[in-house]
């Protein structure tokens, strides 16, 4: 039987396992964090995430996550500047979908505290992975889902993530019963029309909705933690009540600075018998709404493949199938993110784009 190790604890490492172990395959994942800190905020699951979820098992009746059906975008100002409808998307925090993806899991499929340091190889073919606490655990097949600014691709050789991107993102989720009733199904954006900021509020189907900051880093200069506040509360003032609303009542301390990088996936997805998936193959700006999306679409191919494989030999080309069924959709998604990037700092008055890639 092949023996898999999967590198990162977050949606397309447990999607990966949760693949394999449902078919009583031999798999691991090891994440760096403690299982106490594995929080993070939320996220729109496109009609192709979802559609990964239920070849996993994960929503079978479909009521994972609370429906979005519509995308409305206002000028800062307060009026609507567009209204489309929205198919198949819902939204959710990141900790109830792993949450969802660990449902029935044993209890040693993740080792926490586990922060990567390198694989043992044996020519070109690693033999182990090796972490920062002084464990190595041996593998026939290693998947490196480590995220953004993954250490398993630069370990590779596969190209180091430092190309900052220009638009960045601060990120939080708070309690506002009344504005999630509100809201209902809709995501709702407001923007300065002038390009460069804007703010979205997708509510999670209770009373807490998910909010995003979206600004140019080159008008604007990305706060330090302490300074969110005051960023929030300078810049948001002239925006509609409900975003100074929502705004105003979340704690700053609980907001997050994304730094978001915008690079071109890894020079390559594969070395022998390891292969890189999700936001470490294949970074993509938050425009797209597919980083979630896509990485679990990853991780259900991975699985399948991983599941037909009887012979350790055989997992190379495996992986090199993996990358080119991949990675020319990714290269779309990444130049669509780009696009929309630079349709946000300077946009058209002919043409308004959506936020989101679906």
């Amino acid at each position: 039987m092949i023996h898999t190790a999967v590198v990162g604890g977050g949606a397309c490492g447990l999607a990966v396992a949760r693949g394999l172990w449902q078919q009583g395959r031999a798999v691991r994942v090891y994440e760096r964090a403690m299982a106490s800190h594995l929080h993070g905020h939320g996220f729109l699951l496109l009609a192709n995430g979802l559609a990964a979820l239920r070849r996993l098992g994960c929503d079978p009746d479909g009521t994972l996550g609370h429906p979005i059906t519509s995308v409305r975008i206002l000028c800062c100002s307060g009026q609507v500047l567009v209204e489309h409808p929205l198919e198949g998307a819902v939204a959710m925090l990141r900790h109830d979908l792993l949450n969802v993806l660990l449902h029935g899991a044993p209890d040693e499929l993740v080792q926490y505290n586990h922060p990567f340091e390198r694989f043992d190889w044996d020519r070109e073919r690693a033999r182990a992975v090796c972490f920062q606490n002084g464990r190595s655990h041996p593998a026939d097949a290693f998947v490196a889902a480590d995220g953004v600014r993954s250490s398993c691709r630069l370990s590779l050789g596969c190209g180091a993530m430092t190309n900052p991107g220009r638009v960045k993102e601060i990120v939080a989720h708070v309690r506002q019963p009344l504005v999630a009733a509100e809201l209902g199904h809709r995501f709702l954006k407001a923007l300065d029309p002038s390009g460069g900021l804007a703010v979205g509020l997708v509510p999670l189907g209770d009373d807490r909705l998910v909010w995003f900051v979206q600004f140019d880093s080159h008008r604007f200069a990305a706060p330090q933690p302490s300074e969110v506040g005051a960023f929030l509360q300078e810049h948001f003032r002239g925006f509609p009540a409900v975003v100074r609303h929502v705004l105003g009542a979340t704690d700053p301390a609980r907001a997050h600075v994304w730094h978001t990088v915008d690079e071109d996936p890894a020079t390559r997805w594969s070395k022998g018998n390891v292969a890189l998936a999700g936001d470490a193959a294949h970074p993509l700006l938050p425009f797209t709404s597919q980083g979630v999306n896509t990485a679990l679409e990853d991780a259900v191919l991975l699985s399948d493949l991983l599941l037909g494989c009887r012979d350790p030999d055989d997992v190379p080309e495996l992986f090199r199938a993996y990358e080119r069924q991949r990675r020319p959709a990714l290269l779309g998604c990444v130049e669509a993110g780009r696009q929309m990037a630079r349709s946000f700092v300077q946009p058209s008055a002919t043409r308004l784009q959506l936020p989101l890639m679906a």
